[in-house]
């Protein structure tokens, strides 16, 4: 199960979400609230047709989600919209509703809104994703970052690997049979291109250094070396 499978399940089983609509002075307000359904990628939620959740979201669409569960967490933003299908609002109805909405369905203080997200940031069993792109995985054999699904390498059923980067491990089993020497013999071929792209120019002798400090505390060479 990969990390949007994850949160499609954390969002499943949520019952209160917090929702944060920005009021009259800019700022925002977050208020804890009862999801009543969550389809296709969008949330469902209730509130009065006079409250203030109502009133900032006529007047500013703009809102944010966020869900905890244990110390997983979700944190959308994105777009609210007030629902005015009289059919789709009779579906979401339901009768714990009725201290709140004493007419009922048909009650014009019963209110309904649907959330679209427009971005994510999830931080799900210590992986933390933002922008689409996983921002604290390296690979446990040479040290490279991991942003995409495609980098991860794969193990012998075929799914993804976190651990381990599609340049080291494939199918199961280490791409290469080597020391971890020999892994920073292998790496530092990539100084040029790993310079190109950092903030950070290091000589090659400095390279090898940072890489003896560092390999060590990686998965693969943790026990072998």
């Amino acid at each position: 199960m990969d990390i949007k499978e994850k949160a499609a399940q954390m969002v499943a089983t949520a019952q209160i979400i917090t929702v944060a609509s920005i009021d009259e002075n800019g700022y925002p307000r977050p208020v804890a609230m009862v999801k009543i359904k969550d389809e296709d990628g969008a949330i469902y939620v209730s509130t009065g047709t006079s409250s203030a959740k109502a009133g900032h979201f006529k007047a500013n669409p703009k809102a944010g989600v966020s869900i905890v569960r244990g110390a997983d967490s979700i944190v959308y933003t994105g777009e609210m919209e007030i629902v005015t299908d009289g059919a789709l609002k009779h579906s979401l109805w339901s009768d714990w509703m009725l201290p709140h909405f004493p007419g009922g369905v048909e009650d014009p203080e019963y209110c309904v809104l649907k959330f679209t997200p427009k971005s994510a940031t999830y931080w799900i069993d210590n992986v933390f994703v933002k922008n689409e792109k996983y921002m604290n995985l390296f690979c446990q054999s040479c040290g490279m970052p991991m942003q995409t699904a495609d980098q991860f390498g794969t193990n012998e059923d075929g799914s993804l690997n976190q651990d381990y980067c599609c340049y080291c491990y494939k199918d199961g089993a280490f791409v290469q049979d080597c020391t971890m020497e020999g892994m920073i013999d292998h790496c530092i071929q990539f100084l040029d291109e790993f310079n190109e792209g950092s903030n950070t120019k290091y000589s090659k002798e400095e390279a090898i250094a940072e890489m003896r400090k560092h390999f060590p505390k990686l998965k693969r060479w943790k026990t072998t070396e």
